[in-house]
């Protein structure tokens, strides 16, 4: 067997190794230093075997669309249409990796999005009154906010998730169109139920978005693969991406946001040391700025850029053609860019920027750092890298890192060597600095695609061939996939609700098929199919029988009342059906609910006559609820007590 052969036969034999260990959970310290303790690990949860099929078969569809497009040498629409494919079956495969842990994918991606543990800062956006007076404050807002991540986070999703909820403040047809989907994924949840369609729509924006923005990556990596690589090359660099685990595995996270946003800064940053144009070191800052305004872990990727440039510098001898003078006004270009949005800021609000970044770390360090050891993370920090970011991209890049190493030496140091230099040396600060500490599979998913421009170069100039680049992309999947079925990288801890258990057999005594009409657009049809009805001296019991055409848009309250012969009320119950668990928001369309209700009876009750009547009403506004007849109750029975 040759050594290239070797070399494949090993590394796919590590991965099925691999994957059969994440799938049994024969070593558990894979998950993190110390599984079940209070120290961070990844939970193990293998998923039912039945849900096993969205996965696998969505990862199969990538395969071929990857397959199809490696192996062809035609470009144009061809690229075009392979790069549309890649990012089609990216989302298929996020939805389909959601699936398999909760088949209700929508309301899943809705609590995770909603989940303190998880994001946060929807919640925290939609609970912000005046934005005016938080942003003029925001270092001493930091500290108050619900949720951990927005917390340690500057203003810039808190705030872009506030804008969403006034645009579509601004668009209510839209937002009476979406909103009721949402509504249903959260049918007891009053907290959003209470609230505009406006909140409902923009909670629905954040729960795909994320997922977009991680499956259009693989276009911005291939533009960049382009300006740094072959073509070839450039293929195998958009397929890598595509089978990021790391990008795959997190929907609907904000730090899937992050990885394109890190493409383009480079993108922009190495055309401007390319031209050496004022407006790019000027748009590559202001692109760097924006990105900070968002996380402020980008702002150690400053070192990476600024490492990446004096290589540049170095090795083109920059000093002797253009001069120290530009070099220097050049840089500082950047640096104005990269403060650009800040310094906005502070003129704006009169909030000095390091006063937002101490709080943000001092927060960071408070809540996450000083609960987890140094010296565990020093080593787990590098095992997450790995599962995270797939065995067969992180060998392709340590081996690009020692090409790098060896190229070093000679004047020939190409630009993806000094990009391969450059991370490793990246990886290493941040690693020793001691940061992040656990879940780095995460946290740094924003600068893992600059991993595959490296492990891509590697593959494809050492095993060049569609088939290897092939082998290599059925390898990062069975990975991702293994991953997803087996792991729980997000946790949606949050209340859901529970459909209760109703009979199924019983029917009505008498048939009544009155109907119920929610106002607004696209109203839901509340139909009173029938009743049945019992009673002695001590109680009345009362079973409802509903059916509705569609979710409704308010958790509507049913009450009962049994009213003597002056119209005053003798006994009532007022709740949300079903024992108060299974409002009208919850209910499918033609679902049959039997909802019970027993009214104690007063002991002193005269004979009668009595009248009992229901009807539907909503609390929170105190407003019952039209028949098509135009009355807001039914008449359900006359009765005498003897």
């Amino acid at each position: 067997m040759r050594r290239k052969q070797w070399w494949l036969f090993a590394l796919t034999l590590g991965t099925i190794i691999l994957v059969g260990i994440i799938l049994t959970d024969a070593l558990p310290y894979f998950r993190g230093p110390a599984p079940e303790t209070s120290a961070w690990y990844w939970p193990y949860q293998l998923r039912p075997l039945q849900r096993w099929w969205a996965p696998i078969g969505a990862a199969w569809l990538m395969l071929l669309a990857a397959g199809w497009w490696l192996r062809t040498q035609r470009g144009g629409w061809v690229t075009v249409t392979a790069v549309l494919l890649l990012i089609i079956t990216s989302l298929l495969l996020q939805l389909g990796l959601v699936y398999a842990h909760k088949p209700a994918v929508f309301p899943e991606l809705i609590d995770r999005t909603l989940s303190h543990l998880a994001s946060g800062f929807f919640q925290t956006a939609v609970e912000i009154d005046d934005l005016r007076a938080v942003l003029r404050s925001y270092p001493a807002a930091m500290p108050g906010f619900t949720s951990e991540h927005a917390r340690t986070h500057p203003p810039g999703l808190v705030l872009t998730n506030w804008l969403t909820i006034q645009l579509f403040d601004r668009l209510p047809g839209l937002s009476a169109l979406i909103a009721p989907s949402v509504w249903a994924a959260r049918c007891t949840d009053l907290w959003l139920l209470n609230r505009p369609a406006s909140v409902a729509a923009a909670l629905a924006t954040w729960a795909l978005l994320p997922i977009l923005m991680a499956a259009l990556t693989i276009w911005p990596a291939y533009l960049l693969a382009r300006q740094l690589l072959s073509i070839s090359a450039a293929k195998v660099t958009a397929v890598l991406t595509a089978t990021l685990p790391s990008l795959l595995l997190f929907a609907p996270k904000s730090v899937q946001l992050f990885a394109p946003g890190t493409i383009l800064i480079l993108w922009a940053f190495h055309l401007a040391l390319v031209k050496w144009s004022k407006r790019w070191f000027l748009f590559a800052g202001f692109l760097f700025s924006l990105a900070t305004f968002f996380s402020l872990g980008y702002f150690a990727f400053a070192l990476l850029l600024w490492a990446y440039a004096l290589l540049m510098i170095w090795q083109q001898k920059s000093w002797q053609t253009i001069g120290w003078s530009h070099i220097i006004g050049h840089g500082a270009l950047f640096g104005l860019g990269g403060l650009s949005i800040w310094l906005s800021y502070w003129l704006v609000w009169s909030v000095p920027p390091w006063q937002i970044w101490q709080t943000g770390l001092s927060q960071h360090y408070e809540l996450v750092t000083s609960h987890r050891r140094y010296d565990w993370w020093l080593i787990w920090n590098l095992v997450d890298l790995m599962v995270y970011a797939g065995l067969p991209l992180l060998i392709g890049y340590l081996a690009g890192v020692v090409d790098a190493f060896k190229n070093g030496r000679s004047p020939h140091l190409t630009p993806i060597n000094k990009l391969a230099l450059t991370l490793f040396a990246f990886v290493l600060f941040l690693n020793l600095s001691g940061s992040a500490r656990g879940e780095v599979g995460r946290i740094w998913l924003f600068f893992m695609p600059l991993l595959a421009l490296v492990a891509a170069d590697f593959w494809d100039h050492k095993f060049p061939g569609w088939k290897t680049a092939v082998l290599l992309i059925a390898l990062q999947l069975s990975l991702t996939v293994s991953l997803g079925l087996a792991w729980q990288p997000v946790r949606a801890v949050i209340v859901i609700a529970a459909e209760p258990t109703m009979p199924t057999s019983q029917s009505p005594d008498s048939r009544l098929n009155v109907a119920f009409i929610e106002p607004g657009l696209r109203p839901a049809t509340i139909t009173l199919q029938g009743t049945t009805i019992a009673f002695d001296k001590a109680a009345l019991d009362v079973t409802l029988f509903w059916q509705s055409n569609r979710p409704a848009k308010r958790p509507f309250t049913v009450f009962v009342q049994l009213l003597d012969k002056h119209g005053q009320i003798i006994t009532q119950q007022d709740n949300w059906p079903v024992n108060g668990q299974w409002p009208p928001t919850c209910w499918t369309p033609n679902q049959p609910v039997i909802d019970t209700y027993q009214l104690s009876l007063p002991p002193d009750l005269p004979p009668g006559p009595f009248t009992l009547i229901t009807g539907l009403y909503d609390a929170h506004t105190n407003t019952r609820l039209a028949t098509t007849t135009g009355s807001d109750f039914i008449q359900l029975q006359s009765i005498q007590f003897p």
